[in-house]
């Protein structure tokens, strides 16, 4: 049986947020919790928006430290703002608009020593030594809510960009250099819905000991929706490997160095129809209304329909196996934690406004094929579905046991720092 216990929140003097679930907010001590200031929470952030970067110190009576500031940020991924190792404790790296350029920069907690990079970060090695990335100059064009302000390049305001790519950095020589080319992956098993797609590449996550990578090449297709294709990869780029084409993949996460977490759809005759434009256009755009309807709700008719899940994969493999349906009817932010518990995993569900706008904390246990609410937090409806919405993405502690997340539960954007108890 497993519980929470709300053992801290920001303050009200401003508003507080984090971004993304697949970051360490919460140092290896637990006594500093990462978070962003800002002094709206209404509106996408504009290249004139500054947000203040710091820690509160849980030890002493949680006072406010400022670090530093950024002006690359956004509410769904805030600025890759995380510790980082060998000792996830005295050293962050977020990122930041410098000079008209997305860069990161690191930072020592203690002496405030700084170091800039010539590449904005998308997902950190374990070793803190590299890391992979995509064009975030590009990615303004492509997903607003995913993106940073501040530098307009209207050459890269079209379908496909020439040369994107999704780029491997060395953090210890500040290199860079292209490892995985959009242009390949476009040519990989073509299918003609891609014809006049918006295409990028997007949500990049190494597994636990960094030897290899997942991500998402997504386009925008003529039914109004993406699709997408879930991949891995050597973090050099070598042994692609295409995990699901199914174009129904939205989030995910490593239970170890081989299996992969996501919630998704596999592939069925419903969801093989999205890959022909002449389907598209002549039968799914006129139904468009009822589909949408269909495949937003999370009824079982829905489920049935696009067979979305909580799906593990096996890397490199065709091996798939459903997580028990009971515990997976909703897509959420998946995590397991550092502790090396890969029975547990954390995750949420988006606000239901049948119930009052209304978002879960959950956590599976798939040893036991349960599931358990830890708690039920209100949204502000107007913001949901929308780029200025405040997902839960809750994120674990080193050890295990603790959880934090985002929230609107206050009506306003604040952090929340919960106490995970085994009973």
């Amino acid at each position: 049986m497993y519980t929470s216990e709300l053992v801290f929140k920001t303050p009200d003097d401003g508003h507080y947020f984090f971004g993304y679930y697949d970051k360490l907010q919460l140092n290896k001590d637990n006594d500093k919790l990462l978070v962003l200031k800002v002094d709206f929470m209404d509106r996408v952030p504009n290249k004139d928006d500054v947000a203040v970067i710091g820690y509160f110190d849980l030890t002493n009576q949680n006072t406010f430290i400022q670090v530093s500031t950024t002006k690359a940020f956004n509410w769904q991924q805030g600025c890759m703002l995380q510790w980082i190792g060998g000792d996830f404790n005295s050293k962050i790296i977020y990122n930041d608009l410098v000079d008209n350029s997305f860069v990161s920069v690191m930072i020592d907690v203690k002496s405030g020593e700084k170091t800039v990079f010539d590449k904005a970060i998308y997902s950190l090695h374990s070793n803190a030594k590299h890391a992979v990335t995509i064009d975030f100059e590009r990615h303004h064009w492509c997903r607003r809510g995913y993106s940073y302000d501040g530098i307009f390049d209207n050459k890269k305001n079209r379908p496909v960009v020439k040369g994107d790519a999704i780029y491997l950095l060395d953090l210890e020589n500040n290199t860079s250099k292209k490892i995985i080319l959009l242009d390949d992956m476009i040519n990989n098993k073509p299918l003609s819905n891609m014809k006049n797609a918006i295409h990028y590449l997007e949500h990049l996550m190494f597994n636990p000991s960094g030897t290899r990578f997942c991500f998402l090449h997504r386009w925008k297709i003529e039914d109004g929706g993406i699709y997408a294709r879930l991949y891995t990869a050597n973090i050099n780029g070598s042994e692609i490997c295409l995990l699901n084409d199914s174009g129904r993949m939205s989030h995910f996460a490593w239970q170890d160095d081989t299996h992969l977490l996501a919630y998704g759809g596999i592939e069925n005759r419903i969801n093989s129809l999205r890959k022909y434009k002449k389907v598209l256009r002549y039968f799914i755009k006129p139904l468009l209304p009822l589909y949408h309807m269909l495949v937003n709700d999370n009824s079982r008719l829905s489920k049935a329909i696009t067979g979305d899940s909580y799906i593990i994969f096996t890397d490199d493999t065709k091996e798939i196996k459903r997580v028990a349906s009971e515990i997976s009817n909703e897509d959420g932010h998946p995590s397991f934690s550092k502790d090396g518990n890969k029975n547990t995993f954390i995750t949420d569900t988006y606000p239901d406004p049948g119930e009052g706008s209304i978002a879960d904390l959950i956590l599976f246990d798939l040893e036991n094929d349960k599931s358990f609410i830890l708690d039920r937090l209100s949204s502000i409806s107007e913001y949901d579905n929308s780029p200025i919405r405040c997902d839960l993405h809750p994120r674990w502690s080193y050890d295990g046991n603790y959880v934090s997340i985002d929230t609107m539960n206050d009506g306003k954007r604040g952090c929340y720092l919960y106490r995970i108890k085994n009973a």
